[in-house]
C-alpha cells in the first residue's frame, strides 16, 4: 500500500463532522501534521495518524462549532470549569493535566486517544533492565 498524503477532501470523507470547516484551515493543519507524523512512522499508519491529529487539533480549537457559529478562536476548546455568577469560564489546555504527562492533552478527545494508540504502536516504550 503506497502512502498518500491526506487532503481536505479525504479528511472530510473520513470525519464528516468537520464538513463545515474550511479546506484552507484543514490543509494548514494537514501540513503541520505531516511534519509531526513523518517517514519514521509505519507507512500504513501514517495517513490515519495525521488525520487523527488534525481532528484532535480542530476539536481542541472548538471546531466544527466555531465555524458553524462564526465565533472567533479565543476561548475555545473543552470547558474545564464554568461559573455563572460574574461569568467565569476556564478552558482545558492540552498537556495541562496534573499528572505531568505530555500525552495527557491527547486524552481530551477521542481522536487524540486513538492517535496515541497508533503512536504507541509505532514507537513502543523500551524497558531498560
Amino acid at each position: 500500500m503506497a502512502y498518500t498524503t491526506p487532503t481536505p477532501t479525504t479528511f472530510k470523507t473520513r470525519y464528516p463532522e468537520f464538513a463545515p470547516v474550511s479546506d484552507a484551515l484543514i490543509q494548514l493543519m494537514i501540513d503541520d501534521a505531516v511534519a509531526e507524523v513523518g517517514e519514521t512512522w509505519v507507512e500504513k499508519d501514517r495517513a490515519r495518524a495525521q488525520m487523527l491529529l488534525v481532528a484532535h487539533w480542530l476539536t481542541m480549537e472548538g471546531e466544527p462549532a466555531r465555524t458553524a457559529s462564526g465565533q472567533g478562536s479565543a476561548g475555545t476548546g473543552i470547558v474545564k470549569r464554568r461559573k455563572v455568577g460574574d461569568v467565569e469560564t476556564e478552558f482545558a489546555t492540552p498537556g495541562g493535566s496534573s499528572d505531568g504527562s505530555a500525552a495527557s492533552g491527547y486524552m481530551l478527545t477521542a481522536y487524540g486517544q486513538e492517535y496515541l494508540a497508533i503512536m504507541r504502536r509505532n514507537f513502543p516504550a523500551v524497558a531498560v533492565v
